[in-house]
């Protein structure tokens, strides 16, 4: 198993590590928002949008900014997710938390946009 597979490996980096601390950090998830609005991706339309691989990324935060309400977030570690529930505080109940392998991961839900910005370059080996 290499170690971008491997949840031990990234439990243990969000675990020790702040959310600066690592090299895929953005204060401001603006080259994804770009993105999401030149895909149409409506947040007014129901639009549902999973991040994988979003761990502890802002992104989520700006969705629900932006109004989207059908978010869902997918990481191998549950240390990440946690840091950005707390971060969000009573708003992260709005968002489905999803700790899982996403090359394993057999989605419940369909999406109309899977938004992946730091994570499948990491099973590369």
């Amino acid at each position: 198993m290499s170690a971008g597979s491997d949840p031990t490996h990234w439990e243990g980096v969000h675990s020790t590590r702040g959310e600066t601390e690592v090299s895929w950090f953005q204060a401001s998830p603006e080259p994804s928002l770009r993105l999401i609005e030149w895909a149409g991706i409506d947040p007014s339309a129901s639009a549902s949008v999973i991040d994988v691989g979003g761990g502890a990324s802002r992104l989520v935060d700006a969705l629900l900014d932006r109004g989207f309400g059908s978010i869902a977030v997918l990481d191998l570690s549950a240390a990440a997710l946690a840091r950005s529930r707390a971060r969000l505080g009573t708003r992260a109940a709005a968002v489905d938390w999803i700790v899982a392998d996403a090359t394993a991961w057999t989605p419940t839900a369909t999406y109309d946009l899977w938004h992946d910005r730091a994570a499948f370059h990491f099973l590369a080996e």
